[in-house]
């Protein structure tokens, strides 16, 4: 017996030696202050055109100035979704325009890459694309995931000894082929939540434990929907939105702790699975997972699995917006107590003396489709919205 389990241990030890574990690299440039504390900025959705966006720039820098971020994360889109004709030349000046700002902010910032960034791939690869991020003094972007918009930043505990927090930065690619206009984008790729799952289990093995990590992507989880319920057409639509993709009304549930719902979130295909949600679950390492995308939403909530779920709302005037509302959402991190960490929003309308509630861009906004629905409400016979509500059911 005793020869039997000797030869068991000996093809195990085998095994270890020839399957190479997943190597992680904890060294990072970041690290919690003398206070034990961590700040991070997200922005996102800035969509910059050859006209230079100066009231972006000069409301982040006020933002910054109140907020003093040690990390500016930008979650997507800095490039325009409209821009007929564009050549790369001219992508590359509306990036360039984008960048020159936020470096000159003086805070180390990383990057991926949200639809509108892919939609140029052809004339603009997302490599290039990522040589002009790497251009500036400030980037911190560094080249240890799967593919270029996808890593982690490890952040150190204010002595160095340890790795109280992880920050994931995923791309989570363009549209899916052949889906509808709000729930057709791809998500993350198997790959992707391969290297996740290595990555956080390689972590562990070099830190003794799953590290708490904050996820930052463009497009958000299906999971967005848990929410947000639907209305009956026939019913009272105060505080819903619309939504023209398939003509129901939608409001936030008791699920969202704050926020807004300015459009029905436009998420990864609810036809599908990337399975990125449930590997957070495994461990529930995630304590947090903030996305970018539908400009006028704001909300964040936990869901029924206990993952918070957030948004950051839209940054940028070169496209549509909230008016004023446009923000950069702040998280601070106490090293401590790294789950309880406490995130709100710092809006355009905060920092700038002159307000507004409106902006020309936001002519664009799909909150026209909520003020159609309104007027659909007004001019519809209540048995037609009867009937609609019996065949949405």
């Amino acid at each position: 017996m005793k020869k039997v389990i000797s030869i068991l241990l000996s093809v195990v030890m085998i095994v270890l030696l020839v399957v190479p574990t997943f190597a992680v690299d904890t060294n990072s440039e970041f690290q919690f202050n003398s206070n034990g504390k961590f700040k991070i900025m997200m922005i996102n959705d800035t969509q910059d055109v050859i006209l230079k966006d100066v009231i972006q720039a000069s409301y982040l820098k006020k933002i910054v100035e109140k907020e003093h971020p040690d990390l500016i994360v930008m979650a997507g889109d800095l490039l325009t979704d409209f821009f007929p004709g564009a050549t790369k030349d001219q992508l590359k000046k509306c990036l360039t325009q984008a960048l020159d700002g936020i470096n000159a902010l003086g805070v180390p910032f990383v990057a991926t890459f949200g639809n509108h960034d892919h939609d140029w791939e052809e004339i603009f690869p997302l490599e290039e694309q990522m040589e002009v991020y790497k251009s500036y003094s400030n980037c911190a972007i560094v080249n240890n995931g799967c593919d270029v918009g996808t890593y982690y930043i490890p952040v150190k505990s204010s002595d160095g000894s340890k790795i109280p927090l992880n920050i994931y930065v995923m791309d989570s690619n363009n549209k899916a082929k052949g889906e509808g206009f709000l729930t057709g984008y791809q998500g993350l790729k198997p790959e992707q939540v391969q290297w996740y799952k290595d990555t956080r289990d390689g972590l562990k093995a070099a830190t003794g434990d799953y590290v708490p990590s904050l996820v930052f992507q463009h497009v958000p989880v299906k999971e967005i929907y848990q929410f947000v319920d639907k209305v009956p057409f026939n019913a009272d639509h105060t505080d819903c939105i619309f939504g023209l993709d398939d003509g129901q009304w939608y409001k936030l549930n008791d699920k969202a702790t704050s926020g807004v719902l300015g459009e029905v979130p436009c998420s990864e295909s609810i036809n599908g699975n990337t399975g990125e949600y449930e590997a957070w679950l495994e461990h529930k390492e995630v304590i947090g997972a903030f996305f970018a995308h539908d400009h006028v939403n704001n909300f964040m909530g936990v869901t029924d699995e206990g993952i918070t779920l957030g948004y950051n709302g839209g940054t940028g005037f070169s496209t549509y917006g909230r008016g004023g509302d446009r923000s950069a959402r702040i998280f601070e991190i106490d090293e401590n107590d790294v789950r309880n960490y406490e995130t709100h929003l710092v809006t355009f309308n905060d920092v700038s003396p002159i307000k507004i509630n409106f902006y020309i861009m936001d002519l664009f906004s799909p909150v026209i489709a909520t003020w159609l629905g309104r007027l659909i409400d007004i001019v519809c016979p209540q048995f037609i919205k009867d009937i609609v509500a019996g065949i949405q059911k």
